[in-house]
């Protein structure tokens, strides 16, 4: 098993650029020491998060869309900003949205091989 100072510096190096938050159940997870369960609920949660972020770009593209499809048949400058504004929307979630789920996802799959990993040498 990977020692608590390993797994600690891992998160600390991990997401120090990131806005993960860990919930109670999270905490209590990491200081029981259950690793492998706390990155699967971290996958699990990532997941979700990407599920939820495709919605709101379906959302965002149909109003922008329909923004810009009012602008077309009566030109004024309220459907042009909404418009304008629903695309900058999706671009900022996208940027936002991919990089905290891939750095979550991505770190979580590399501890639970670190914690694999560690597990064969303490077997063998």
């Amino acid at each position: 098993m990977a020692t608590r100072n390993t797994i600690e510096k891992f998160f600390d190096d991990q997401f120090q650029n990131t806005s993960q938050f860990f919930l109670y159940k999270d905490k209590q997870l990491l200081e029981s020491g259950k690793y492998r369960e706390f990155a699967q609920e971290q996958i699990n949660k990532a997941n979700k998060t990407f599920w939820s972020v495709t919605f709101s770009v379906f959302i965002c593209s149909y109003w922008g869309i329909m923004s810009f499809i009012e602008y077309g048949a009566g030109p004024n400058w309220f459907d042009l900003v909404f418009g304008l504004v629903a695309w900058m929307a999706i671009i900022g979630i996208l940027f936002y949205a991919a990089k905290e789920y891939y750095t979550i996802k991505s770190s979580m799959f590399f501890l639970i091989k670190l914690l694999d990993e560690k597990e064969i040498e303490s077997v063998a």
